[in-house]
């Protein structure tokens, strides 16, 4: 018997003024696997984030999340559903600690009912070892090299136990060591059954880590299936719409010595 999807879309629409963005999208997402969504931009990737976590409303058809119909009015609802996202663009607070940015709004409590700051720092030290991080979870984020502010995100993310974990980008600003702690950390929480929803244009990266892909071209499913049935090509020329015959490379030769603009004493 077929494991219910933990979040399933049902003919979900979504238009703005003078755009459609998502036309009769049905996608389900199932525990315990990774699910690539693929498409250029303005394909509908980041309406379906926004719709699933709560950010934005369908126009049209049904979210589904554990069996029941849900209509998300803010992330918090969400959140509440065991749903997380980690977003490209990073919302970490400078001003705040590491500890204190992953446990904001989720602060351990001491029986007087104040902050537990020393659990909260221990807690995030797990976090951060569990990522590859070695830092001090005191750490104020502003600090912090933007590959390590993303890392706190991702470890944020991680803390709160979701069923769930969106990751629009994930990769876009870590080093390669940092990509090989994050994937370890996906696979855990396959094999702790939580349904993760992954969005990369890196194509090797989403066929190392990836069960299932979703393409999508102006806001419509192009096609649903196992990663292991689709190649790097046909992923490109379904995200396209045609074949790629021709790929344009950036050659040396074409550097020349020739001073385009110049710039002194600014």
């Amino acid at each position: 018997m077929k494991e219910q999807a933990f979040v399933a879309l049902e003919h979900i629409s979504k238009s703005f003024p003078g755009v459609k963005a998502l036309n009769d999208v049905s996608i389900n997402f199932s525990p315990g696997r990774v699910h690539v969504l693929l498409g250029e931009n303005g394909a509908g990737k980041s309406t379906i984030i926004k719709i699933i976590s709560g950010v934005y409303q369908s126009d049209e058809g049904n979210l589904i999340v554990r069996g029941n119909k849900e209509r998300f009015e803010n992330t918090r609802e969400s959140l509440g559903k065991g749903i997380s996202v980690i977003h490209q663009e990073l919302s970490v607070i400078p001003d705040l600690t590491i500890a204190e940015n992953i446990f904001l709004g989720r602060e351990p409590k001491t029986p007087l009912g104040l902050i537990d700051k020393q659990e909260m720092n221990q807690e995030a030290g797990k976090l951060l070892e569990s990522l590859g991080m070695q830092i001090n979870p005191r750490t104020f984020i502003r600090k912090l090299a933007n590959g390590d502010k993303q890392m706190v995100e991702i470890a944020r993310a991680v803390s709160q136990n979701s069923s769930m974990v969106i990751m629009d980008e994930p990769t876009s600003s870590l080093s390669e060591k940092e990509v090989g702690a994050l994937f370890k950390v996906i696979k855990s929480l396959k094999e702790e059954n939580v349904a993760v929803i992954y969005i990369s244009h890196r194509l090797k990266e989403i066929r190392e880590i990836g069960d299932d892909i979703t393409i999508l071209r102006d806001g419509k499913v192009v096609v649903t299936l196992p990663l292991s049935q689709i190649s790097e090509e046909e992923m490109i020329n379904k995200m396209v719409g045609r074949e790629m015959k021709q790929f344009y490379f950036r050659s040396e030769n074409a550097v020349k010595d020739e001073i385009v603009l110049s710039v002194e004493n600014l």
